[in-house]
Order: structure tokens, then C-alpha cells, then sequence
């Protein structure tokens, strides 16, 4: 470190003027970061069910709904919602990237005659109903035939709902966004909900940039407030956001260059950057202005400055990257993998600027004429006074405090098992959102609004597979959470019944052959089978459900399929149930291997740089109490497992670790040059203590920031986040100085401690 430190100084105008053009450099690119909402790609590509899901999508439009809910005043069955139905259903059909718009005014619609039936649309764009005897005539029949009651119109009739198919291979933000002004500009009095995966796909994206247009600059002024009032000096708020705002900057500029997009969960690397990477510049801050006293040894004592910090603050860097890297190794999701490339870069370049540009910068302040009297003498000192009394009583009584730590482990190891997951899209909203409300409609009137459907391959004309689709069909409308169950099956029966053979499936092949050409090239139709007959999906639409729902959906129906299932004919399902499910599997996967490989890491670094097993397993004493007490409160506040705080254990053992490595560091310090235990921990509490407990409050005050988060996930993350570097740093200064005093631990080898 004393080279480095000598050449940092040495060379700090090419150093100032290269960084400096790096981030203009970098900055350049944020223009084209884009924002990817998309909770389908966020799994592999490679995952049957995601793959599965794209296949229906690209060529039956049954995987992307875009619903548009229209509530009437008292009833949709008068002329001018007709009207407004008719006239909205013409229009979207001419929105790119619509497939098919299905409605009560263009739905098809089978209907008994004295010659057998007729097949033609429930009501005719062309020749809406007008007067109240036709009005009440057309609501009794809509009502009376199941295919449509609770399906396009709720069985109250005051809402009814136009259905838009979106292309998979089209960009669904836009054709939702293409919707929604669509219906809007048409200024009808009727009240318009917009529901389904591609509106809320639109609305996350929409939520991610108002909150990174928010959470950003507020952290800055947090952090920078924090800073004031710790330091009261403007280097002492400028180095440590400086260094921060570059690597956010040099971290998001990578991602455009890269063509990486955000996501929800990246959305929150500049705030996580700012609550994590400001401690570096605190630490160096602190230092320089206790080392460089002498205007006319400002370098050498720079240097010396740098040199004396400068260890801990790599040691906390590269142990923080470390626990990011950990979301990369095994990550089955997309997300978590870029999430984990993103942050680890952006702490690693964090750290960069701390040791190189901000040391560098410093040199070129004028020294501080006096030491920070941040209020009138004696009042500061509060902190000072309070760490002096919390060094006497953890030297002198150091069972206390570990048999208390002990208790409260204990409480918190029980609050573990309550911890649930929670992986639905609806639950990235606040409650009084529209998407929300639009949901409980949804749910309410019609059902649900995710897809479920089940591909079938073979002979769809051969009775005996429509009778196979027939079993999935009752299976799927026996579930209470499952609405709008439809398939090509549903035609054939109404038209056999048509012709007097009862509402059954036709015993023969030809006679499904015969029935079926007469509504072939129907759009409808073109929805459920492919043109050769060897193809048909199944579909229905899920309410939004607790995530174990999910689960026992997507397993009990496995089961019948696979039942099913033979050489001649293949069921396999894909939905959103499938894809939560698998998100689900993935997000535990996630964060046990996570959690392992980064204590792993973590454990490995720390032997490597404190040189010694025994400073490294003392120093994760803390944080494993840390883990515990986090783990307990989210099951005992109800705080579930998603996208976002199934990081949690990763960051804490990253982030957390970083106390801990400043108080050894600083701690084998004082050992080395002659201090007894009691009065090297003293000194450790005073002189790291204090930076510890600032920075604890900065990065907590940084990640509170997440509480006005328009997306839930973010608000827990910020929260649990906020605990955990609570709770690390009064690990490091509590539990951790107990248990070196107890067991007398010098951690230094003695030959370094005669040879000082």
C-alpha cells in the first residue's frame, strides 16, 4: 500500500484529468439505457415453460392480453355503449401489433334455426341493436349462454370487456401504450379499466423511470445532509457523493454500451451504489483530515493518509463485490445474474475512484486549520462520550453483551419459518394503484385476467383427443380460481347440438372434419388450432392468486396431462402459473446458492487479506447474527421473498462485512503497536466506531430512500436493507469487540508485535 499510495499522489493530475474524461465518456451513453419490464424474459430462454409460452404467443396470440374494461353507467346493453364497443373494437383492431380484438359487437356466435343453425356474430358491427325491445332481447341471450356470461360480460351486465391478442414478437409497452390512447382520445362517458400482462408490463416501466427520476437525486441530497452534518465542510460532502455519482455513471454507462436494459431490480443500483459506495469516501475523508495537519507535507502526509486507510477500504471494496459476484455464479434468472454483474462493477469502480481520484482530489484542498467542531464544545462530543462508555462496559462486561446478542438470535431463529414468497406482478403495486383496482374488477366480474393454456399435438379431428381436451376443459372450470375456459371443442359441441345430436362431441371423425370446416378461417378459430388440424391450445384465464396457489395449479394439472399424454397425442402446459412457479423455484434457488457462495467468498477473501483464519471467522461472527435477525423480522413483519429482497443475504454478507473489516484492521493495528486488548479496543471503538456509526447512519437514511419507491419490492428492500446495515455495524462495535475481549484474542502474530 505505500507504493500505491506514493504513485496515487505522485501522478494525482493525470489521474484527476483521466477519471474526469472517463465519466464525461460514460455519461454520454445513459441516453440510450433502456428499460425492460418483461417478467417472461427475465427467465431463460431455455426454460420449457418460458419457451413454451412464446411458441402459443407467436403463433395463436392466446399468451398476451391486452383487456380493456368497460363500465357502463347502469348497463352495457343500451345504444350508445353498443356504439362505443362497436366503433372501440373497429379501432384496435388497427392497432400494430393487435392480432385480434374480440367483443360483444364482432364475437362468434352459433345459433339454433328451423335448418339446423346459423354461424354468425352475436351482434353485427353493422346492425347494432337501436331500440329497447331489441336491447333487452340481445342482454337475455348474451346472459343466458354461458360462452358469454362472465366471459365478455359480467353477469350484472354493467361491465363487459374488448379482448386485444398482442403479437409476442412485438414490443408490448408500446402496443399497450398504443391501446390505452386509443380508447382514451375516444372521450366516451363510459368509465375504462386497463388490465392484463402487456398493461402492466407498461405501468412497471413507467413506475421504474418515475422512481429512478426520484430515488436518485434524493439520495444524493440524504447523503450529502448526512454528510453536513457529520463533517460541516464541503470536501467532506463532495468526496464521498463525487466518488459515488462517477462509478453510478461509469456502472449505468457500461449497461448502455452493453446493451444491457434495466429491470425492476436494477432500477436500484444507483441507490444501492450511493448507500454502499459512500462509506469508501467517508473512510477516506475521516482519514485525510486526522493525517494532514502540515501545509508543507500536504503530499507526504496524503500519501501517509491513503496508506493508513487505504487497506481496510480495498478489504471492505473487494469483499462487497464479492458478495454482488455471488448473484452471478448459478443465477437462473436473468435479472439477478445482470443485477449481481452491475453492482459488483459499480462497487468495484466506486472503490477505484476512492483510493485513486478521491485521494487525489484531497491533496489539492488546502489542510484544515482545526479538527471538526460539528457543535459547541463539549455537546459533540455526545458520540465521543457515548463510545467511551460503550468501550468500558464491552471490556468489562462482555458476557452481558453477548448473552443478550444470544436472546435475541434465539427470538429471531423462530420468526424464520414464517417468511412466505410472493412472486405475482400485481404485488409490485401499491394498493390504491389503478392496476390494483382494475385487478379486483377483473377478478371480481370475469375471473382473472393470466393466462393458462395447454398445448395439444395430434390428430384434433379424431373424437377421442377432443374428448382428452374435453377432460382438461372440466378439469380447469372445477378450479375455483379459473374462469373462461375455452377451446375448439366448445364450437363442435354447439353446432352437433345444432343438429340434433346433443351438446356432445361428434363420435366420428368425419363428422368433427365436417363441423369444423364450417367455421374454418374464422379469427376466432385461428386462435385455438392450426390450419393442418394436428395442433390446438387450450385456454383459460387465472385470478391473481397467493403464489402457492400457483403452484398446486400448475402441479395438479402436470399430473392429468401427463396422464394423458400418449404416443399419438402430447399435452404440455405454459402460463402464468408455470412461469410463477418456475420464478418462484428460482428465486429460492437463488438465494440459498447465493447466500452460500458469498459467505464462501467472503470467508476465502478475508483469510486471504487479514492473513489469518481466525481474524476471518471472528470477523463473520457479526454478520451471521446480522442474517438471523434479518430472516426473523421479514417472516414476523410479513416481508415475502421476491425479486428484490431475495438479495438481502447476499448484500448483508457484501455490505455487512465491511464494519467488521475496519474495526480488525484497525483493532491489529493498535495491537501491533504494543496496546493491551482493553485499551486497543477502546481506541478501535473511538477512532473506527465513529466512522462506523456515520456511515450506518448514511447508508441507512440511503436505503430508507427506497420507502417512496413506486414498486413494493423496492419499499421492503430498502427497509430490510436498512436493518441489516443497522444491525452489521452495531455487530462490528458490540458483539465483535465482546468476543475478542472475552476470549482475549489479539488476532496479530506475536513475532509482529516484538518485531514493531
Amino acid at each position: 500500500m505505500r507504493k500505491f499510495s506514493t504513485l496515487v499522489i505522485k501522478f494525482r493530475a493525470f489521474i484527476i484529468i483521466a477519471f474526469t474524461l472517463l465519466t464525461a465518456f460514460m455519461a454520454y451513453f445513459l441516453k440510450d439505457l433502456k428499460i425492460n419490464p418483461d417478467i417472461t424474459t427475465y427467465l431463460p430462454k431455455s426454460d420449457s415453460v418460458v419457451a413454451r409460452f412464446n411458441y402459443i404467443g407467436r403463433n395463436y396470440s392466446s399468451s398476451l392480453m391486452a383487456i380493456v374494461i368497460v363500465e357502463a353507467e347502469k348497463d352495457v346493453f343500451t345504444k350508445e355503449t353498443l356504439e362505443h364497443t362497436s366503433e372501440l373494437t373497429t379501432s384496435l383492431k388497427l392497432v400494430e401489433g393487435v392480432d385480434y380484438v374480440t367483443s360483444l359487437t364482432n364475437v362468434l356466435d352459433i345459433k339454433k334455426t328451423d335448418d339446423g343453425f346459423e354461424i354468425s356474430r352475436l351482434i353485427e358491427e353493422n346492425n347494432l341493436p337501436k331500440s329497447s325491445e331489441e336491447l333487452k332481447k340481445i342482454k337475455e341471450y348474451t346472459l343466458g349462454k354461458k360462452l358469454y356470461r362472465g366471459n365478455l360480460v359480467s353477469e350484472d351486465s354493467k361491465y363487459t370487456v374488448i379482448v386485444c391478442r398482442v403479437n409476442q414478437d412485438v414490443d408490448k409497452n408500446s402496443v399497450a401504450r398504443k391501446i390505452k390512447e386509443s380508447v382514451l382520445s375516444k372521450k366516451f362517458p363510459e368509465k375504462y379499466y386497463f388490465e392484463g400482462v402487456p398493461f402492466q408490463l407498461m405501468n412497471i416501466m413507467d413506475l421504474v423511470i418515475k422512481d429512478l427520476m426520484l430515488l436518485t437525486p434524493l439520495i444524493v441530497l440524504l447523503i450529502a445532509f448526512t454528510l453536513f452534518i457529520s463533517f460541516r465542510t464541503f470536501r467532506g460532502i463532495l468526496i464521498p457523493v463525487l466518488a459515488v455519482a462517477m462509478g453510478v455513471i461509469w456502472s449505468m454507462g457500461l449497461m448502455s454500451i452493453l446493451h444491457v436494459e434495466l429491470s425492476p431490480i436494477s432500477d436500484a443500483i444507483p441507490v444501492v451504489l450511493f448507500s454502499v459506495g459512500s462509506a469508501y469516501g467517508i473512510h477516506i475523508y475521516n482519514r485525510f483530515k486526522r493525517v494532514v495537519r502540515d501545509k508543507s507535507l500536504k503530499k507526504e502526509q496524503s500519501a501517509s493518509a491513503l496508506r493508513e486507510v487505504g487497506l481496510a477500504v480495498l478489504l471492505a471494496g473487494l469483499t462487497t463485490v464479492m458478495g454482488f459476484l455471488s448473484f452471478v455464479f448459478n443465477a437462473y434468472l436473468n435479472i439477478i445474474k445482470e443485477f449481481g454483474i452491475f453492482s459488483a462493477l459499480g462497487v468495484f469502480f466506486v472503490l477505484i475512484i476512492s483510493i485513486t481520484f478521491s485521494p487525489a482530489l484531497l491533496s489539492y484542498f488546502p489542510v484544515e486549520k482545526t479538527h471538526f467542531q460539528p457543535l459547541k464544545a463539549g455537546k459533540f462530543h455526545f458520540l465521543e462520550r457515548f463510545l467511551n462508555k460503550l468501550s468500558a462496559f464491552i471490556t468489562f462486561h462482555p458476557k452481558k453483551i453477548l448473552i443478550s446478542s444470544l436472546l435475541l438470535l434465539l427470538g429471531m431463529v423462530a420468526g424464520i419459518p414464517l417468511i412466505k414468497d410472493k412472486i405475482d406482478i400485481l404485488n409490485y403495486f401499491r394498493p390504491e394503484t389503478d392496476m390494483r383496482i382494475t385487478a379486483s374488477i377483473m377478478n371480481k366480474e370475469f375471473g382473472g385476467s393470466l393466462p393458462i393454456m395447454v398445448l395439444v399435438r395430434g390428430d384434433i379431428q379424431n373424437p377421442l383427443v377432443l374428448e382428452k381436451m374435453k377432460k382438461i376443459k372440466i378439469f380447469l372450470e372445477q378450479q375455483p380460481d379459473i374462469k373462461n375456459v375455452s377451446y375448439v371443442g366448445d364450437f363442435i359441441e354447439e353446432m352437433n347440438d345444432c343438429m340434433g345430436e346433443g351438446k356432445k362431441i361428434p363420435d366420428s371423425r368425419d363428422k368433427v372434419s365436417n363441423l369444423m370446416f364450417l367455421i374454418e378461417g374464422d379469427d376466432m378459430l385461428r386462435q385455438m388450432i392450426n390450419n393442418d388440424k394436428t395442433e390446438a391450445v387450450i385456454q383459460a384465464y387465472v385470478r391473481n392468486v397467493e403464489t402457492k396457489r400457483y403452484r398446486e395449479i400448475y402441479s395438479s394439472l402436470n399430473k392429468l396431462i401427463e396422464s394423458l399424454s400418449t404416443n399419438e397425442i402430447t399435452f404440455t402446459q405454459s402460463g402464468m402459473p408455470g412461469i410463477y412457479s418456475n420464478f418462484d423455484d428460482s428465486l429460492m434457488n437463488n438465494l440459498l446458492q447465493s447466500l452460500v457462495l458469498s459467505l464462501v467468498l467472503i470467508f476465502i477473501t478475508m483469510i486471504f487479506l487479514l492473513r489469518s483464519i481466525k481474524s476471518a471467522f471472528v470477523g463473520i461472527i457479526p454478520l451471521l447474527f446480522t442474517m438471523v435477525v434479518i430472516f426473523g423480522f421479514m417472516g414476523y413483519a410479513g416481508i415475502a421473498l421476491d425479486i428484490c429482497t431475495i438479495l438481502i443475504a447476499s448484500i448483508t454478507v457484501g455490505a455487512g462485512i465491511d464494519y467488521s473489516i475496519h474495526f480488525i484492521t484497525e483493532y491489529k493495528n493498535h495491537i501491533i503497536k504494543g496496546r493491551s486488548i482493553k485499551d486497543a479496543i477502546s481506541n478501535t471503538i473511538l477512532i473506527s466506531g465513529k466512522s462506523i456509526v456515520i456511515n450506518i447512519i448514511t447508508v441507512m437514511l440511503g436505503f430508507l430512500v427506497l420507502i417512496f419507491a413506486n414498486l413494493l419490492p423496492l419499499v421492503n428492500f430498502g427497509i430490510l436493507v436498512a436493518i441489516t446495515m443497522c444491525f452489521s455495524g452495531i455487530g462490528a462495535i458490540t458483539i465483535l469487540p465482546a468476543v475478542i475481549t472475552l476470549f482475549n484474542l489479539k488476532l496479530v502474530n506475536k513475532n509482529k508485535i516484538i518485531s514493531n
